[in-house]
């Protein structure tokens, strides 16, 4: 690894004639940590595994097509995953004062060993009001400088459940009288949206209640309103290291792409059709498995709704580019079924090659981009998507429009819900269209 330091050598290596143990790079231990908080029977033999053939000196341990490696993502992904999930949707309620601190009160059921690792995240959000973010493996308490994380032994714990009682409503904090529903606020500020249900393991629905604090709101407000047009950051460049090392220049088109391991277990690449100067470009994540069989972008469920989507919006289909971040379909075989699985960064930063070509030949006045990591791609991992619905992105010389993925809606149960979904990427559409014909 360029300029790593060494994490530590074999004892006894200096001046011995023993070989040192290979240095292993900070970013290989970071991600070691982040698999540790996976819950599953293998957690450590996999970790093990993992150091030990990279000790060897099998650097293909850490490829997406190792199976180890892909492992390993898989779990750094969830993990990471469910912590924004816990920072974004963990209910916090106020106490009575007369009880005492902490002031705050928050209950999550993880599937993971996340409290720690989430915890220094709260702390520098709640600023200096008093919290205890409960478990069922254990709790973490803020005084409002100092952090105490409590997880008991396993006895403990069962104990710990067992007296429980069966009155007990999950993510209510036990109080006189059930307060301040501070998500209300929170969200109402944080994504200028309706409360969308989750799953009971972040809360049961609360009563409306006393808006958020002043103090806290201005830390979670959103940037501008929804019409305001806001700039980002540029891109952060990629950092390279021995793990991730600088990826290959492709010497073909894009049927022969091999910069990631995508393309051993897809049909095809799928690239994107439309006008050769389409006013507004669409970026998706990824074909899916209609998508992956037909080579053609949007062909499938995904597809229809879109259709419907554009429809209300007043566009055709005809008139707009459409591609997808990455080319190729990732997918994963759940109960005898291929399901669709979220690229990584790094495939994603593989096909970033193939976009910018798209881009620089296309040349849209607009970007709608569909879903999390349509927008990372042309914005960086540091745009978050529901921090920016609703608005336009300025970037790079860009006009950029966030909206939903089509099959968010295609998940959703809720009739209401989805049809809010529907309306809401017709409206980004809609926007896009008019600074389409603002800047011609």
């Amino acid at each position: 690894m360029p300029n790593a330091e060494p994490v530590g050598t074999a004892a006894g290596s200096v001046g011995t004639g023993m070989s040192a143990t290979p240095a292993i790079p900070r970013e290989l231990l970071s991600w070691l940590k982040t698999a540790a908080c996976f819950r599953a029977p293998d957690r450590w033999s996999l970790l093990y595994r993992v150091l030990w053939r990279w000790t060897r000196g099998e650097r293909t341990v850490l490829d997406l097509g190792d199976p180890d490696g892909s492992l390993l993502d898989q779990r750094i992904r969830a993990i990471e995953h469910e912590t924004e999930d816990l920072l974004t949707l963990t209910l916090f309620r106020r106490r009575d004062p007369s009880m005492g601190w902490p002031e705050f009160v928050g209950w999550y059921e993880p599937h993971h060993d996340l409290l720690a690792r989430a915890a220094a995240r709260f702390a520098a959000r709640m600023g200096d009001s008093t919290w205890m973010l409960a478990t069922p493996h254990g709790a973490v308490f803020w005084n409002g400088m100092l952090m105490r994380i409590d997880q008991p032994a396993a006895e403990e714990h069962e104990q710990a459940t067992q007296a429980l009682p069966a009155s007990v409503m999950t993510g209510e904090a036990v109080t006189s009288t059930p307060t301040e529903a501070l998500w209300l606020a929170y969200y109402a500020n944080a994504f200028n949206a309706a409360p969308l249900p989750v799953p009971l393991r972040y809360w049961r629905m609360p009563p409306a209640g006393p808006p958020l604090p002043a103090r806290l709101a201005r830390e979670r407000s959103r940037l501008g309103a929804q019409s305001a047009t806001v700039t980002v950051p540029s891109t952060p460049p990629i950092e390279y290291s021995a793990m991730t090392p600088p990826l290959i220049e492709p010497t073909g088109p894009l049927a022969t792409c091999r910069r990631c391991a995508l393309w051993r277990n897809a049909k095809q690449a799928v690239a994107g059709v439309g006008p050769a100067h389409a006013a507004i470009m669409v970026v998706g994540e990824q074909p899916g498995e209609h998508e992956n069989q037909h080579g053609e972008p949007f062909t499938g469920p995904d597809g229809q709704l879109l259709d419907a989507v554009l429809a209300r919006a007043g566009l055709k289909r005809e008139a707009l580019y459409l591609t997808y971040a990455v080319k190729h379909y990732k997918w994963e075989t759940l109960d005898q079924q291929r399901v669709h699985r979220t690229p990584a960064r790094r495939e994603v930063e593989a096909c970033q090659y193939w976009l910018e070509k798209e881009l620089a030949r296309i040349a849209p006045r607009v970007v709608v981009t569909l879903g999390a990591t349509a927008l990372e791609a042309l914005t960086g991992p540091h745009v978050n998507l529901s921090e920016y619905l609703g608005q336009t992105i300025a970037h790079d010389g860009r006009l950029i429009v966030p909206a939903w993925h089509p099959s968010y809606a295609l998940r959703t149960a809720d009739a209401g819900l989805r049809d809010d979904i529907e309306a809401s990427i017709a409206a980004a559409f809609s926007r896009a269209a008019a600074l389409a014909g603002d800047v011609a």
